[in-house]
């Protein structure tokens, strides 16, 4: 059963301590005024010199030690909140990963059991129940990579094997072998414009990139998906525009979807399945690859809109070339 988490009880406990702190403070600048009027008063009937400077540090420093626990008291409240979210997604993911991962083992088991059990299967439903178990397999194998993948791009010392390219035709090859892998019709995934520019990428980790972004797009789309990307070159980036016309997402997730294990809660369609994983994976890779990637809801509020630019070749070299970490480069 997953555990379900309240964070009600910590912010409660968290006001009660603040003023707990607030009415120490209150009652220690209430005793310092009520003492310093009797300190005047004495001063004042008895003409004696008395000297109030040290109780006034004394207060200013007591202050400033109280400011600053309170302060550090609210930053270790975020800090402990934060990662009390970050357990209950973490939860979430387990849950969801768990039963992503079995769906298609439980299917590639069915169909060999079936193949085991009757000897009378004619060779048109061995070949149907090969291909599914293959389609299982590739669903499988892409999960798998992508936690993988994922666990690569927290690591410090992750890798890419990088090469000089032709940003044009290799973006382009990308998209037309996806088109193809997920069966859609030219209508359906059109794209437009040209690059002159050379890129460093790495070929692999970048049609990952588009490899989730179709996906999200079709889980959720209509059942006449559409998707265009444009291509095209500005001073010192390669600019790419990915855009959607599925359901789209409410504006107040919008800045949410990159983070590790979210997932955009659709009300038109709440059977989609994931992991939590796809955006931030997309995210991971461009920025790894000196690129960046923005989520903007369309002027018509259909769909979604993704700009994603990455450095010109060779503007930023630098960073790519001397000691850019975890990456190497392979010139052609």
């Amino acid at each position: 059963m997953t555990k379900r988490y309240s964070s009600a009880k910590h912010i409660v406990i968290f006001v009660i301590v603040q003023l707990a702190w607030l009415a120490v403070l209150g009652l220690w600048i209430a005793r310092y005024v009520s003492n310093n009027m009797v300190l005047k008063e004495i001063d004042q009937r008895y003409a004696i010199n008395i000297s109030t400077g040290g109780n006034v540090a004394v207060l200013v420093i007591g202050l400033a030690l109280i400011t600053a626990a309170t302060a550090g008291m609210w930053i270790l409240f975020r800090y402990l909140n934060f990662h009390f979210h970050q357990t209950r997604l973490y939860d979430n993911f387990i849950s969801s990963i768990t039963h992503e991962l079995k769906t298609p083992l439980t299917s590639i088991q069915i169909y060999l059991e079936t193949l085991n059990s009757y000897e009378d299967i004619s060779s048109e439903q061995i070949q149907s129940f090969v291909e599914k178990m293959h389609t299982e397999t590739v669903r499988l194998n892409k999960m798998i990579n992508s936690i993988l993948e994922v666990g690569r791009l927290e690591t410090s010392n992750a890798t890419y094997n990088c090469r000089i390219m032709s940003a044009d035709e290799t973006l382009k090859a990308i998209w037309e072998n996806l088109r193809v892998q997920f069966n859609l019709e030219k209508g359906q995934f059109q794209t437009d414009g040209n690059s002159q520019s050379q890129v460093v990428m790495d070929q692999t980790a970048i049609r990952l990139v588009f490899e989730n972004l179709i996906d999200n797009s079709l889980k959720y789309s209509p059942d006449n998906p559409r998707i265009e990307i444009q291509l095209s070159d500005s001073d010192k980036h390669i600019q790419i525009r990915y855009r959607d016309y599925g359901n789209g997402i409410p504006q107040l997730q919008l800045k949410k979807i990159f983070k590790k294990f979210y997932r955009i809660t659709d009300i038109q369609n709440p059977s989609v399945k994931g992991t939590g994983l796809g955006l931030y994976l997309v995210k991971g890779i461009v920025n790894f690859h000196g690129g960046h990637i923005t989520a903007d809801i369309p002027v018509d509020n259909i769909g979604l809109l993704f700009d994603i630019e990455f450095p010109r070749y060779p503007f930023h070299r630098k960073g790519y070339l001397n000691g850019s970490s975890g990456i190497s480069v392979d010139y052609v």
